[in-house]
């Protein structure tokens, strides 16, 4: 017997206001207790348990509830650290202290790293959990779970989605377009997606025999895991405006935002304990 496993979340939620991962000030700590500050301190005392970039991709299993990095501290710390005079309000400051790290020091590319610049630093790594509440499927009698999950950006599908936010209500069968200002009908769509040298690949693919897999796990319990290294022009930001229509009665301003890397792994975990379930994924067309 197969069953599908879905539910009713969307990659909207994907990294609300939960735990961010701590990758540069763990490793750091690790290594020099003269750099134990009272940053990194802090950092600990909100994360205790956060995996650091060091073992992220060795480890059997990550903290209960782990959403690792929000996309939007990333996407304003890149911003501000590009931006001459702009200061960037987060409530992550282990976020840009990490951008700013490896913005200070030149790229270098892979297969011609050196000790000092290395393009795999763990300040380049970055971990964004997106929930799979569709495309995950157990087959009870084979122990085989497959894999079948879209991450595309609705606007741009050669990119991974990572978070979007609507503010505003849609005047669409409410108003004519003339009067959807006047009555509020203003709108901002903020998104932020992920761009790969492998574009247009934005599914995630897989099947692995999972002896021990418990099959009462509820659609909303997986996630996608993405380990990526970000890489130049590491972020590009546009925004359009598009006024009342007939067919789409709504003052409408979106923000496009996209971060550029390489994925360096893929995972499903189960978020409510952390585990691995399994790291046999691809990303295909």
């Amino acid at each position: 017997m197969s069953f599908p496993l879905t539910g009713r979340n969307t990659v909207a939620r994907a990294a609300g206001t939960a735990l961010c991962l701590s990758i540069a000030l763990h490793a750091q700590a690790a290594r020099s207790a003269a750099q134990g500050s009272a940053a990194s301190a802090g950092l600990a005392a909100s994360a205790p348990s956060a995996t650091t970039a060091a073992g992220i991709l060795s480890a059997e299993s990550l903290p209960p509830h782990f959403a690792g990095d929000d996309p939007e501290h990333v996407r304003d710390s890149l911003a501000a650290a590009t931006t001459p005079g702009q200061q960037v309000a987060t409530s992550n400051p282990s976020v840009t202290s990490r951008v700013r790290s490896f913005l200070s020091r030149p790229f270098v590319a892979t297969g011609h790293r050196s000790s000092i610049n290395d393009a795999s630093r763990p300040d380049r790594t970055f971990v964004f959990v997106i929930p799979a509440a569709y495309g995950v499927r157990f087959e009870s009698k084979k122990k085989l779970l497959s894999i079948d999950v879209s991450l595309a950006a609705p606007d741009q599908r050669d990119a991974i989605l990572l978070k979007r936010q609507v503010h505003g209500q849609s005047g669409r069968k409410l108003v004519i377009a003339p009067e959807a200002k006047a009555k509020g009908f203003v709108q901002t769509i903020d998104t932020i997606q992920l761009e790969t040298g492998e574009r247009a690949k934005t599914t995630v693919r897989g099947r692995a025999v999972v002896p021990t897999f418990d099959a009462s796990r509820g659609s909303d319990d997986f996630a996608i895991v993405i380990v990526c290294s970000l890489e130049p022009p590491y972020l590009s930001d546009r925004t359009e405006h598009s006024e009342p229509t007939d067919e789409e009665p709504t003052d409408i301003t979106r923000r496009t935002s996209t971060l550029h890397g390489r994925i360096d792994a893929l995972w499903l975990v189960d978020r409510n304990d952390g585990t691995v379930i399994t790291r046999r994924l691809r990303l295909g067309k």
